[in-house]
């Protein structure tokens, strides 16, 4: 009798998230994840209780690889803080079902921007307390009004509703942050 095949939690959770990052998590269910396998749904009910245990290791796996476009952001311009906002739109263009994932969805029982499984929150309000001398209360409101309007951006893009270049999304987000300094009574910056 041949051997039988075995699978790791990490083969079943990379399966999971293979079929997450390409087709979303609606398309995520146990017979899904067996034929990405070419299993039977047997391994994926002995390594996890619930197909919502899946579900919550891939937001959890989707939230570290959009902290990595954040924390690895400062490549993109000299404005670090700028940098974050395009990190933002690149992964919701490269990444559309993660993206929609982490933040398109119903989030009335899971946060809101101040959710503790986002990493970068205090990444990006530093940034922002440095780049403008506020208190870290200001920073989170300065933050709220361009985060609204990257997200905008971000969802028109990962929904293919707008196309837009590195340029444009520069100009738009430095047209919106020096705007959003003046609403707070801040000096304008050099562009």
């Amino acid at each position: 009798m041949p051997p039988k095949i075995q699978y790791t939690k990490g083969d079943l959770l990379r399966a999971a998230f293979s079929l997450t990052s390409t087709r979303g998590i609606d398309a995520l269910n146990a017979r899904a994840i067996a034929r990405e396998l070419g299993c039977s749904t047997q391994p994926i009910f002995r390594a996890f209780h619930s197909m919502e245990e899946i579900r919550q290791e891939m937001i959890r796996m989707a939230m570290d690889v959009y902290a990595s476009y954040i924390n690895n952001s400062t490549y993109l311009t000299t404005k670090p803080y700028l940098s974050t906002g395009i990190a933002y739109i690149l992964f919701a263009r490269e990444e559309r079902e993660l993206f929609k994932l982490l933040f398109m969805c119903d989030r009335t029982h899971n946060g809101a921007i101040t959710d503790p499984e986002d990493t970068t929150l205090d990444y990006v309000l530093e940034l922002v307390m440095k780049s403008t001398g506020l208190s870290r209360e200001q920073a989170l409101d300065f933050h709220y009004h361009l985060w609204i309007f990257t997200h905008g951006l971000a969802s028109m893009i990962a929904t293919c509703y707008l196309e837009l270049d590195r340029d444009q999304i520069i100009r738009l987000l430095g047209d919106q942050y020096r705007s959003t300094r003046l609403l707070f009574g801040l000096p304008p910056v050099a562009e």
